[in-house]
C-alpha cells in the first residue's frame, strides 16, 4: 500500500513538471564561438556542439522570434520544449562557426545586430574582433537563422533619453531595409541594461511599443512562464565559455544556480 502511495506520488510529480515545462519558454544567450578557446563571452564549437546535441536529445525545440510572436499574439501552437538560442553582437565567428552547425541539426537561432557596426568591429569594447558584414548577412538562410535589433551602436539603454531610443531604433531599422536584411522587431538590450524605475520603465516600453517592437529582451537567467506577462522584460540564460557541461544541465533546467 505504500510503495502504491510513493508511486502515485511520484507520478502526480512527473506530470506536474512536465505540463510546467511545456508551459515555459528558455532563452540561452552566448556571443562568440572559437575553435580554440573559451572566456566568459566565448564558448569553444565542440562544447558548444555538445549543448545543441544535448537540447535535441531531451526533446527541447529550438523556435524563432517569429514563431514565439505567433504564439502570443496570435495563439498559435508552439512545440513542446520550446526554447530560443540567441546570439549577440553578430560577430564573424558566428558566421564561420555557428550557422554550418545550425544547418548541420536542423536547428535555429536568432542573432541580435548592433545595427552600427555591421562590417565594422567591436568598437563598444575597444575590440576589433569583426562583426559580419551586409553579404555575409545576407547569405545565411532565414530557415537556421532570423536577425533582431541591438540598438544601433551599442547603447545603453538605461542611459538615454526618449528621443535617442527613437532615434536609435529608427537609424537601425533604416539601414536594415536599406540593405534588403530581413529582421524580426524585437531587441536585446545591450548590457542587459533597461531603466529599472517603474514610471521610466512604463515610458521605455511604450515607446518601444510606438516604433513597433514586440519583444525586449534582458538577461536575468530565469525561465519564462508561457504565455509571457511581459513581452519587453523576457529573461535570457547567460551561457559561458566557463560553465562546465554540468552546470550547463542545470541552467537548462533550472536557469541561473544560486550555490554555483
Amino acid at each position: 500500500m505504500m510503495v502504491t502511495i510513493i508511486l502515485f506520488g511520484l507520478i502526480s510529480v512527473l506530470i506536474v513538471y512536465f505540463t510546467i515545462l511545456n508551459r515555459t519558454l528558455r532563452v540561452f544567450m552566448y556571443h562568440k564561438l572559437s575553435d580554440s578557446k573559451s572566456d566568459k563571452l566565448t564558448v569553444k564549437i565542440d562544447v558548444f556542439e555538445s549543448q545543441l546535441l544535448y537540447l535535441k536529445k531531451h526533446n527541447y525545440n529550438p523556435i524563432t522570434i517569429a514563431q514565439l510572436s505567433s504564439f502570443q499574439n496570435n495563439g498559435i501552437k508552439l512545440p513542446k520544449k520550446p526554447v530560443l538560442i540567441t546570439f549577440d553582437d553578430g560577430y564573424q565567428n558566428n558566421y564561420i562557426y555557428l550557422y554550418p552547425l545550425l544547418k548541420k541539426h536542423k536547428l535555429k537561432a536568432t542573432i541580435f545586430l548592433p545595427v552600427g557596426f555591421i562590417g565594422k568591429s567591436n568598437i563598444w569594447d575597444k575590440g576589433d574582433e569583426p562583426i559580419m558584414n551586409v553579404t555575409t548577412l545576407k547569405e545565411m538562410d532565414s530557415t537556421f537563422i532570423e536577425f533582431g535589433l541591438h540598438s544601433f551602436l551599442h547603447n545603453n539603454y538605461s542611459k538615454i533619453t526618449e528621443e535617442q531610443l527613437i532615434q536609435d531604433i529608427l537609424n537601425s531599422k533604416a539601414k536594415l531595409i536599406e540593405n534588403s536584411i530581413p529582421f524580426v522587431p524585437a531587441i536585446a538590450y545591450p548590457y542587459g541594461s533597461y531603466p529599472r524605475d517603474k514610471d521610466n520603465y512604463i515610458k521605455f516600453t511604450n515607446t518601444l511599443k510606438s516604433q513597433g517592437i514586440l519583444f525586449g529582451f534582458r538577461i536575468g537567467n530565469k525561465v519564462n512562464r508561457l504565455p509571457l506577462s511581459d513581452v519587453f522584460s523576457v529573461k535570457r540564460i547567460d551561457i559561458k565559455g566557463s560553465d562546465s557541461f554540468f552546470k550547463f544541465k542545470l541552467k537548462t533546467l533550472f536557469g541561473r544556480i544560486k550555490i554555483f
